[in-house]
């Protein structure tokens, strides 16, 4: 295999591959990213085997052929090389790598002891709105478990609905669901691992030019995501997703307008003093106000007064700081609702004027 290719294209794939890496893989050749050269184009690939990713790009061929080297030494030494054209020889088990005065040679392993990635071609996939796609999982991802020992809850459930999808993530203390008017072929009910749907932001989100998302299967019952050069290639969880609607509460009897902004700032206060009393922070609504508050014996405590307008009975209700900013952070309108009834049910924040998307957070009983 001979090839030239420039040095921030060849960067870009391998930077991009090697993302989906994990330290502790099983087995040696996971920490590898195989090279191709096929039908005139460079593949990179890497894989976890239940996560796959391949990137296309350009270059001069020279000869065709394949291998697989360590994904993090090869990055490492392209990132040292300067913005020029780089040519890599693959030959006897190894690859040399050739970039102005830069000459450097490491060890390989033939491309065909790689586990293989299934074949996609997008032109047999649904093509789906980018910015819409990107921004529905942005708004659910962040309420997915990140225990492997659940491994629904570390998924999000897509799921064709009438007129519309449905994107909805839990760990079991939150909920997050979106509802986007997506056209796409067939029926559609599956839970995606959260891992491979967040490489698919990443993607979406650094291929600004890029519109379409391109959604597939492969022979291998694999599901691929297609984002301009690059597959992102991944299982579907199998088993009986919860039954997440009936933890959203159909009623409420205090419902609050907050600004975002100014919420934000309060919960980040009140976290600071929460560090050591299990991360509670408070929320009380009486009048037109809501203080947000927290306190611990060896720190202190610490209240923030914030004008709302508040139509309801008022209240008290307590939440995990770190989900209360989770979800901020992933909120981007300026206002937003937020509904309660009594301290011991869950509390539903929602957009002003969007009935597309609502966030539920469980609340934590504390001693009054």
């Amino acid at each position: 295999m001979v090839f030239s290719i420039l040095q921030e294209n060849l960067l870009k794939a391998l930077t991009r591959t090697g993302r989906i890496l994990s330290s502790r893989a099983q087995l040696p050749i996971l920490q590898n990213v195989r090279i191709r050269t096929t039908e005139g184009r460079i593949s990179f690939e890497t894989t976890s085997l239940e996560l796959s990713e391949r990137v296309w790009t350009g270059g001069k061929i020279e000869k065709e052929g394949g291998i697989c080297v360590s994904s993090r030494l090869l990055t490492e030494f392209v990132l040292s090389l300067p913005k020029d054209t780089v040519r890599l020889t693959a030959s006897e088990g190894q690859l040399r790598i050739l970039c102005g005065r830069f000459d450097a040679t490491m060890p390989g392993i033939g491309d065909s002891e790689f586990p293989p990635i299934p074949e996609f071609h997008a032109k047999k996939g649904a093509p789906l709105n980018k910015d819409a796609f990107v921004s529905a999982l942005v708004g659910v991802l962040f309420a997915s478990a990140t225990d492997d020992g659940r491994p629904l809850l570390a998924g999000v459930k897509i799921k064709k609905t009438d007129g519309d999808v449905l994107f909805a993530a839990t760990d079991g203390y939150r909920l997050s669901v979106k509802r986007l008017p997506l056209t796409i072929r067939g029926d559609l009910d599956i839970v995606v691992p959260s891992r491979a749907l967040s490489e698919v932001v990443k993607i979406g989100q650094e291929e600004k030019e890029a519109k379409e998302i391109v959604l597939g299967n492969t022979e291998e019952n694999q599901l691929v995501f297609a984002v301009s050069d690059t597959e992102v290639h991944t299982r579907i969880i199998d088993g009986d997703y919860p039954d997440f609607e009936k933890i959203i509460p159909k009623a409420h009897n205090t419902r609050v307008l907050f600004n975002r902004e100014e919420l934000t700032h309060a919960a980040k206060s009140a976290a600071i003093f929460a560090r050591d009393s299990a991360n509670i922070v408070r929320l009380n609504i009486s009048g037109q106000n809501a203080v947000v508050s927290a306190n611990a014996p060896s720190v202190g405590e610490n209240k923030v007064e914030l004008e709302a307008k508040v139509d309801g009975e008022g209240g008290d209700i307590a939440f995990n700081s770190r989900f209360l900013l989770e979800f901020l952070s992933n909120y981007t309108a300026d206002e937003l609702l937020f509904e309660m009834t009594g301290s011991l049910n869950p509390g539903v924040f929602r957009p002003v004027k969007d009935n597309t998307y609502l966030h539920v957070i469980m609340p934590v009983r504390v001693q009054s």
